[in-house]
C-alpha cells in the first residue's frame, strides 16, 4: 500500500540551529497543512526559481496567511508527463537503442543534471527543440519525467559511461 503525503515548498532564509524556525519555515509547514493528500503546493516565487528546470507547476490561487501583508499566491507541482500521454504506448521493455544518437545525448546530459536551457546552448539547439527531444525520449522509453529518464540513462551506462 503506497503512502501519500502533502508537502509544502517555499524559499527563504531558515534559522539552522536546531530544528527550521522563521518566517520562511512557518510559511511552508502552513503550506503542507493546506495541500491536499499527494499533492505538492509551493508558492509562486519557487515556481519562478525552477525556471527551465523541466518542473512543472499549475496555478493554485492564493492564500492569506497571519504573518504575510498579502495573499500568498500558490502553484501545484505536477511531474513531468509526455505531452500527448493519449499516444503513449502500452508498457513495454525500454531498450537504448531506441533513441537516436542527438537523444542519447540529450538523456546523458538529463543524467548529469542539465536544465534544458543548459541541454539547449551546449548542443546548439533551441530549447523548443530540446523539449521535443526530452518528449520523445519519455515517449519512446515509457518514463514518467526527466528523473526517471535520468535514471535509466545511469542504468544503460557502459563502462565508459553512457
Amino acid at each position: 500500500i503506497g503512502v501519500a503525503s502533502a508537502q509544502g515548498v517555499h524559499v527563504g532564509e531558515v534559522e539552522l540551529r536546531g530544528p527550521p524556525t522563521g518566517l520562511t519555515a512557518r510559511v511552508t509547514m502552513q503550506l503542507a497543512a493546506h495541500a491536499g493528500r499527494g499533492d505538492i503546493l509551493a508558492s509562486r516565487l519557487v515556481a519562478d526559481l525552477a525556471a527551465g528546470s523541466g518542473l512543472h507547476f499549475n496555478d493554485a490561487g492564493r492564500i492569506a496567511l497571519d504573518e504575510l501583508d498579502e495573499p500568498l499566491a500558490l502553484v501545484q507541482a505536477t511531474s513531468e508527463q509526455h505531452l500527448e500521454p493519449a499516444c503513449r504506448p502500452k508498457a513495454k521493455a525500454a531498450e537504448p537503442a531506441a533513441l537516436t544518437a542527438r537523444e542519447s545525448e540529450v538523456v546523458n546530459l538529463i543524467a548529469d543534471g542539465k536544465s534544458n536551457a543548459a541541454i539547449a546552448a551546449e548542443l546548439g539547439l533551441s530549447e523548443h527543440t530540446v523539449k521535443r527531444h526530452v518528449a520523445n525520449i519519455l515517449l519512446k522509453l515509457d518514463l514518467p519525467s526527466r528523473a526517471a529518464a535520468a535514471a535509466f540513462s545511469a542504468r544503460h551506462a557502459g563502462p565508459h559511461g553512457p
